[in-house]
């Protein structure tokens, strides 16, 4: 349901709220527009949960407000599974919001369909803001042919999360760097008895879940192995190469070899992951399992630690990195901007991803009051991270390969053949796609 905020609202707000009141007592300073007209601007929120409700209702929406007196926010609450119809039908109908929310694949959609407005005059002319604070490969998630399309407001950061504990107890004393420490480490933790894991080496990925649920882990292997799922001019699947195949056979060896990972892998406890509980040695995570572990397994936070992403051919991980865009239908393109660009501001990021621990976009946020010193190793894994190709259709161009990773994890087909099979169907989309 939508709501408006008004100045009227800032001042009840504030009143009332010690949290909001604590956050503007410690440091956030009041920079008032100069000689912008009030505006009743419109905004789409999808990524969010009740804690970033209340820190956008509390504290960001409010000091907007007061920032621009006179301009009310109209905030629409949605969801996922209902956001691509809402936001077809607004730009069918041409009434959209100013600012929008997209996921880790929308930039590319954004400019095929002409959704975006491009930023690069905005962002060129406001160096106050320090576009530089983004590290470079989340800059290019959302800049397509040339163009700045949105503004990365969290990034969904893997990386390695271990047991140390564990890992002690086996001998080993340090986090693995490589495929090699990293077999060693999964073989010396693993326990399981005639197929039956009581603890894996390492949990690849959960047996329920979405699709996706074993092609998210294969793409950072695939980025470890120096692989990339698509041609650098997209025209291309890149997944029958040598780096494609060293990555799947790594796996499916962890699999059906060495038996250290189940598959289909061990199940969530509840909100309790699987390494929180217990049932596993090291897992490829984001900085959630640090909340995870804070609420439901206190016990065991001081053992679960995360490191630096390790070395196969290169150090590499992957991002998902969410973002703001500018309606290319908005009335007042200027005002719209300065609307995402307070968003993004550094310290209004600070107060969004605090609210949910979320991994920030901005490199100067490692500082922030909020980064536990597990979430900083996170936010040092960004240099390391790949992003997504810049292809409009990405979300068919990974059903197929998603299809075949089960195939070959269950033992019903050879990584080669596997990966074959996928690049054809992918080649078939892509020829059909242009």
């Amino acid at each position: 349901m939508a709501k408006r905020f008004s100045r009227r609202d800032f001042l009840k707000t504030l009143g009332a709220s010690s949290a909001a009141a604590g956050l503007y007592l410690s440091g956030l300073k009041p920079i008032y527009a100069q000689d912008k007209p009030a505006y009743d601007f419109n905004l789409a929120m999808v990524d969010y949960s009740d804690p970033v409700r209340e820190a956008f209702e509390s504290v960001i929406i409010p000091q907007f407000i007061e920032e621009n007196p006179g301009s009310t926010v109209t905030i629409n609450w949605t969801n996922w599974g209902r956001y691509n119809e809402e936001m077809t039908t607004a730009f069918a109908s041409g009434v959209t919001p100013d600012v929008f929310q997209g996921g880790a694949v929308w930039a590319p959609q954004m400019a095929r369909r002409n959704w975006a407005l491009p930023l690069n005059e905005f962002i060129d002319a406001d160096a106050e803001w320090d576009w530089a604070d983004f590290p470079e490969g989340l800059q290019a998630d959302v800049t397509v042919n040339g163009q700045i399309v949105g503004v990365p407001y969290r990034q969904d950061l893997r990386t390695l999360w271990y047991n140390q504990d564990m890992l002690s107890q086996a001998g080993i004393d340090s986090a693995p760097t490589n495929w090699e420490e990293f077999l060693a480490a999964a073989q010396a933790t693993t326990v399981q008895e005639n197929g039956v894991y009581s603890v894996e080496g390492y949990h690849l990925s959960d047996s329920s879940g979405n699709w996706q649920k074993d092609f998210q882990p294969y793409l950072i292997w695939l980025h470890m192995a120096g692989g990339q799922f698509l041609s650098d001019d997209l025209t291309t699947c890149m997944l029958d190469q040598p780096e494609a195949l060293n990555a799947l056979e790594f796996l499916y060896s962890l699999v059906h070899d060495h038996q250290v990972t189940a598959y289909p892998g061990i199940e969530p406890q509840g909100d309790l992951n699987v390494i929180a509980a217990g049932d596993a040695a090291m897992v490829i995570a984001n900085a959630d399992t640090e909340r995870v572990l804070n609420l439901y397994a206190p016990d065991m936070a001081d053992a679960i630690v995360p490191a630096v992403p390790m070395t196969g051919a290169v150090q590499a991980t992957h991002a998902w990195v969410n973002k703001f865009f500018v309606s290319s239908q908005t009335s007042e393109p200027t005002r719209a901007w300065d609307l995402l660009r307070f968003l993004t501001r550094k310290d209004m990021l600070e107060v969004y991803a605090a609210a949910n621990n979320n991994t920030p976009p901005r490199l100067s946020l490692l500082d922030a009051d909020y980064m536990s010193d597990k979430h900083k190793t996170v936010l040092e894994a960004a240099v390391y991270a790949k992003t997504f190709p810049q292809h409009h259709n990405l979300i068919e161009l990974f059903r197929p390969i998603a299809a075949e990773l089960e195939q070959c994890l269950s033992g019903n087909k050879a990584p080669a053949d596997a990966l074959g099979d996928a690049t054809e169907a992918i080649n078939a989309i892509l020829a059909d796609d242009i």
